[in-house]
């Protein structure tokens, strides 16, 4: 089995909600003047930010050099943004002239259409039909591109979902004011929504993708995503864990690799036993690396029998984060938060805290999603504000690092020796690595009022990191430090218990 056929893309552009090809708009429809302007929108830009780069200065120092840095990759994007224009619209006009092309067929007569009829019918395809006019658009298109079929074919889905869904992502790229990751995201996460979800989508993830990193932006719109799509994950997930398996391919010098496709927390269970089996070992003559161990260990599990352990067998911890708002509001459409994965349904989340020695009571913002208290009762105040920060930043806060919060630790933002306190206002989780980015190599960070992080890097490069747990970041305004506004909202009486808001009975009125 071929590495294609086990990374094999799900995208597929009828997954999407545009009409079939063939019946799509583009500028040419609406006459010379609409695709002049069109055509000036798209390589305007880019021609002033060419030009800008050409007339800069050799970088004389490394802000020079970052500055540049930062037009090259808008650039980029303004490019991506008017290939994924061209090749869509290009796209289009292909099926329409085959389409044109067949009916003039049908009304004169042509020498050659006798024959191109008969090689029709011997290789079984019709040249008129979208699959083939694709397949031959999609050849043409690498060799103009010289590259591979297979790329082409991914670029060609994110062209169509920019040009006919995300015409606001498609905007914000030929801007060079997002990269082309985030856009290819957003129209991923489009894929089985409504037009009206997908511009729900993009007016929350635009905003910030101006300045978050790709990693960010990408987590955000999955859960937009998971909450937005039309059937409720429970169903989906049973679906996919039907065709669960097992595969495996060559690779060169001897060796193999097998891929597990799975359910999330049965993954997340196996690698948290694997890293503490791992994590136990401290043989000062083992020369293995880390990694070399735990594929022994997994090995040794499937092959020799599990390693024999002393004590009782190790029941690996998964936190999940179960938001009991949503629960009553809507119990078919709530998600619950897998601690290193994401959403997963909310009955495997109960099935996980079935098992569970204990509980911890996370409170969440119910129109953001970001954690801000944690219960008490049971834990220390350090404790607690650990359990705190890790369901609030789910990983290390740094721009783009993913750690989890378990491999992270607590930081103060405004350092302790300076007069910082050690609350949730002014700590939050950062890797051992990015602490000494901090630390030692003249990062800054700054806390908003919103619960984002403001980092400047030494040589000023600015950018902000909202807390994991946020899920919805409609309406923020990071210039103005603006918090969300919160949407009317119908409370019944069991969300009014949950909240802890009781109407006051006629003997208390009275």
């Amino acid at each position: 089995m071929s590495k294609r056929e086990v990374f094999h893309s799900s995208d597929d552009p009828r997954r999407l909600h545009i009409g079939p090809p063939g019946t799509r708009a583009t500028p040419g429809d609406f006459g010379h003047w609409a695709a002049n302007l069109d055509q000036d929108n798209l390589f305007a830009q880019i021609a002033a930010t060419g030009r800008q780069l050409y007339e800069r200065p050799p970088a004389t120092s490394t802000d020079q050099g970052l500055d540049t840095l930062k037009i090259i990759s808008r650039l980029r994007s303004m490019l991506d943004a008017a290939e994924a224009a061209v090749m869509a619209d290009s796209f289009e006009q292909a099926v329409k002239a085959t389409s044109e092309q067949g009916t003039q067929d049908s009304l004169i007569e042509i020498s050659d259409s006798a024959a191109q009829e008969q090689s029709s019918r011997y290789y079984g395809v019709d040249p008129s039909e979208e699959a083939v006019v694709r397949s031959s658009f999609v050849a043409e298109a690498a060799m103009a591109l010289r590259t591979s079929e297979a790329n082409v074919r991914d670029r060609l889905f994110i062209a169509e979902g920019l040009r006919h869904l995300c015409p606001e992502t498609l905007e914000e790229l030929s801007r060079g004011e997002i990269t082309t990751r985030t856009a290819q995201e957003i129209v991923r996460q489009s894929q089985d929504l409504e037009p009206e979800d997908v511009r729900h989508m993009q007016q929350t993830l635009l905003p910030i993708a101006r300045t978050a990193t790709d990693a960010a932006v990408a987590h955000r719109a999955r859960k937009i995503h998971e909450r937005l799509h039309p059937r409720p994950i429970e169903e989906r997930h049973k679906k996919s864990a039907e065709d669960r398996k097992v595969t495996y391919w060559n690779e060169p010098n001897g060796m193999s690799v097998i891929q597990l496709f799975m359910p999330a927390e049965n993954t997340l269970s196996i690698i948290n036993t694997v890293n503490w089996h791992a994590s136990q070992h401290d043989d000062p003559e083992d020369e293995r690396t880390e990694q070399q161990r735990r594929l022994d260990i997994i090995c040794d599990a499937l092959i020799d029998g599990w390693p024999a352990t002393k004590g009782t067998p190790l029941k690996a911890r998964v936190a999940v984060t179960i938001p009991a708002l949503e629960m009553l509001t809507d119990p078919k459409r709530a998600l619950a938060d897998l601690e290193g994965y994401g959403p997963i349904p909310i009955g495997t989340a109960l099935r996980i805290a079935k098992d569970a020695p204990s509980f911890m009571k996370v409170l969440t913002d119910p129109w953001s999603g970001a954690v801000i208290d944690v219960g008490r009762e049971k834990y220390r105040p350090s404790k607690a504000l650990r359990d705190l920060l890790r369901n609030r930043d789910i990983c290390c806060r740094f721009p783009g690092c993913n750690r989890p919060a378990e491999t992270s630790e607590i930081d103060h933002i405004e350092a302790w020796e300076t007069g910082g306190h050690t609350s949730r206002t002014n700590t939050h989780l950062l890797c051992k690595r990015h602490q000494m980015f901090k630390h030692a190599l003249g990062w800054q960070a700054t806390y908003l009022p919103d619960g984002s992080v403001n980092w400047r890097s030494p040589h000023g490069v600015v950018c902000i990191e909202l807390p994991g747990s946020v899920t919805n970041v409609q309406n923020f305004d990071f210039e103005k430090e603006q918090t969300p506004m919160l949407p009317t909202v119908a409370l019944n009486e069991r969300v009014r218990k949950v909240l802890g808001w009781f109407e006051p009975t006629d003997q208390e009125t009275g």
